[in-house]
């Protein structure tokens, strides 16, 4: 079974697994966990997160997670084996009701969007630095702020009109919030490398997975110093032809390694390699057993 470890709030499928896990073990299917993981809360619901991660940990034989850094760091913060843990770096898609054939106005505007996991107040105090440029933020997390700056457009947005305002953005910013035991961001910081923008990226879990600094994407430190720094080199008509030829390989890695179908074959290694490791044990536990009759 391969299931997801993100979809529905409620995460269904890692309850699933959970259910399977309380199963004896002969009867439980073989099952890969994939997709983002999850970020540990405190108190009451962070104990109740470790149990159920627990019960599903007896079911679950390999988990596909997102990040290089969670190889290490997701065992050590849910306490499973780190032999369990396998890379598969996340795809790029648009929607298909997103019209990418529409002609879309270039703009001067610097665009930021996404609600998971996010840090805008840097890139608040950066968008004071630059009061001739409008900064227009796709989030609902400051949809009732009433001390934006003059130059600051922020609020919720259809996903057509997320994909046609990073289409004409002059730069694109993907504020990630620091601290972070799980990747986040991937899909948005993606897109726009995808659609040739120039993309800064706070350093979080999985960004340099992605990303390679200064070739196919600025990675900052998440400092308004830092959005600011980046900025005005985006801005700097000196670097407009390392800027072009950064946006040409964005696209260009995007198209030929994060996509669709190699996020899925990937997937489909690790549920090879996992039956095959599954059979063999299989298969040596029952010779150890026959040798026992033997015996």
């Amino acid at each position: 079974m391969l299931l997801n470890s993100s979809w529905g709030r409620l995460h269904p499928d890692l309850l699933v697994a959970a259910t399977l896990g309380l199963w004896p073990r002969g009867y439980r299917p073989l099952i890969v966990l994939a997709g983002c993981m999850w970020q540990p809360t405190g108190g009451l619901p962070g104990i109740i997160e470790r149990f159920v991660v627990k019960l599903a940990d007896r079911a679950i034989y390999r988990y596909a997670v997102q990040s290089s850094e969670e190889l290490s760091l997701f065992p050590e913060t849910w306490g499973v084996s780190p032999l369990k843990m396998r890379l598969c770096p996340y795809f790029f898609r648009i929607g298909h009701q997103v019209d990418l054939t529409r002609p879309v106005q270039p703009g001067d505007h610097v665009f930021a969007g996404g609600n998971s996991h996010r840090d805008y107040e840097p890139l608040l105090k950066a968008a004071r630095q630059f009061p001739g440029r409008r900064f227009i933020l796709a989030t609902h997390l400051l949809k009732d702020r009433t001390d934006l700056p003059p130059n600051v457009l922020a609020g919720p947005v259809k996903p057509d009109e997320f994909v046609q305002l990073t289409r004409s953005a002059a730069a694109v910013v993907i504020p990630i919030r620091q601290g972070l035991r799980r990747a986040a961001g991937q899909q948005t910081y993606l897109g726009a490398m995808w659609l040739g923008k120039p993309t800064l990226v706070t350093d979080t879990l999985g960004v340099r997975d992605h990303i390679a600094d200064g070739e196919t994407g600025l990675i900052v430190d998440g400092s308004t110093e830092s959005y600011v720094k980046a900025l005005n080199w985006v801005f700097d008509p000196a670097n407009e032809a390392r800027l072009v030829r950064l946006c040409r390989q964005a696209h260009e890695v995007v198209s030929q390694q994060f996509t669709n179908e190699n996020y899925v074959t990937r997937l489909l290694a690790v549920l090879d390699e996992a039956f095959e490791a599954a059979h063999r044990q299989k298969s040596m536990s029952g010779n150890i057993s026959l040798k026992a009759e033997r015996l």
